[in-house]
């Protein structure tokens, strides 16, 4: 069961980016005489966390919740996910941090979405 803040999910989700985490910072450029410069350090917080549903679905009301939540929490919360608990914040930084495709084309839209899409970054 995944908890986001107080909002409990019925449906499960993945963690997309698990085993794709940017754990270090580079730089790279070349100096005057064609040497390359390099500049690395180590990440320690702020790591992006995807969860979503792929091809499951979640339901329009937790969705509403979720982008509620979204729009109107700025700081760290408390991210529940297999038994861990994590603090995240809501990733901003590239678009829309919650995203979603109706299961079924309707015109006032599907109670059900597919291809949710949730963005973190740990704290």
């Amino acid at each position: 069961m995944t908890t986001i803040d107080t909002i409990t999910l019925t449906s499960d989700v993945l963690w997309l980016n698990r085993n794709s985490p940017v754990r270090v910072a580079a730089n790279f450029k070349r100096a005057l005489n064609g040497a390359p410069q390099v500049q690395q350090t180590i990440i320690p917080a702020g790591h992006a966390m995807e969860l979503g549903t792929k091809a499951g679905w979640l339901t329009r009301a937790e969705f509403d919740q979720l982008k509620a939540h979204a729009a109107s929490t700025l700081t760290a919360f408390t991210l529940s996910y297999e038994g861990t608990d994590y603090t995240v914040i809501w990733d901003n930084t590239g678009g829309a941090p919650i995203a979603a495709d109706d299961v079924f084309d309707e015109v006032q839209g599907s109670e059900l979405l597919t291809n949710v899409t949730l963005k973190f970054l740990t704290m």
